[in-house]
């Protein structure tokens, strides 16, 4: 089968993409990593550092593109929507520009992940503080999903958030969890909660999203390649509806 290349912009402090990258990525599908530097104020991400790193992503993504990708995703994301409604298509477009390669970002490929399966009603989880937890849920309303809750960690340092076992993101998730919500989505690429997905999806019964696991099936689905059953329930979800 012909290789095909992927690359993958993250945020400088991001020790977590790699790992899921290695273990849920078909070996057909190589991937490349570019990191782009989060200017932090006071030891702190701010929604300025979010916006400074989504500005970068154009050149970012001009270095993955001269070894040859396929596809391109834009992986923060706090920094992929920081921008409000439009601007994940603006960054989108900056890199296809800059680039002729097709590309993607974490919250556009998470809506179609939501879409492709049907999701309108979500409980949404945050590692963050409450001010990240709103920003995000408010996109979410725009964008057409109910957020019938949304539940913060209160971490204020992605470096932190890093460290949580994958029990501990799918302890906290079964807590916020609501009856009426069709799905759940957690949030962040510097989590371990892609190893959270099958364990929920098994106690819940629901679909469950996160971060990495919506832009790695995305990447294949943008190079042609079938994502591997161990992303739980948006493996077997119909691309048509993603689109």
């Amino acid at each position: 089968m012909e290789i095909k290349r992927v690359g993958v912009i993250v945020p400088s402090l991001n020790i977590v993409v790699e790992d899921d990258l290695r273990r849920f990525m078909p070996p057909e599908v190589r991937y490349h990593v570019a990191r782009g530097r989060f200017r932090k104020e006071n030891g702190k991400v701010t929604h300025d550092s979010l916006l400074g790193l989504a500005a970068d992503a154009p050149a970012l993504a001009a270095s993955l593109h001269d070894a040859g990708m396929d596809a391109i995703a834009f992986n923060c994301t706090g920094s992929s929507l920081a921008g409000g409604p439009g601007s994940s298509e603006r960054i989108v477009e900056c890199i296809e520009k800059e680039t002729g390669t097709p590309a993607t970002t974490t919250i556009l490929s998470i809506i179609r992940a939501f879409r492709a399966l049907g999701l309108r009603r979500l409980v949404h989880v945050n590692p963050f503080t409450e001010e990240f937890s709103t920003e995000e849920a408010d996109y979410l309303r725009h964008e057409g999903f109910e957020v019938v809750a949304t539940a913060g960690m209160g971490h204020t340092d992605a470096r932190v958030a890093a460290t949580m076992t994958p029990e501990k993101v799918c302890e906290f998730a079964l807590g916020a969890d609501r009856p009426e919500a069709d799905g759940i989505f957690l949030s962040c690429a510097n989590t371990r909660a892609m190893e959270a997905v099958a364990p929920l999806e098994r106690r819940l019964g629901k679909p469950v999203i996160c971060s990495n696991q919506a832009v790695i099936w995305d990447l294949l689905r943008m190079v042609g390649r079938q994502a591997d059953e161990a992303l739980g329930r948006l493996a077997r979800a119909r691309e048509s509806s993603a689109a």
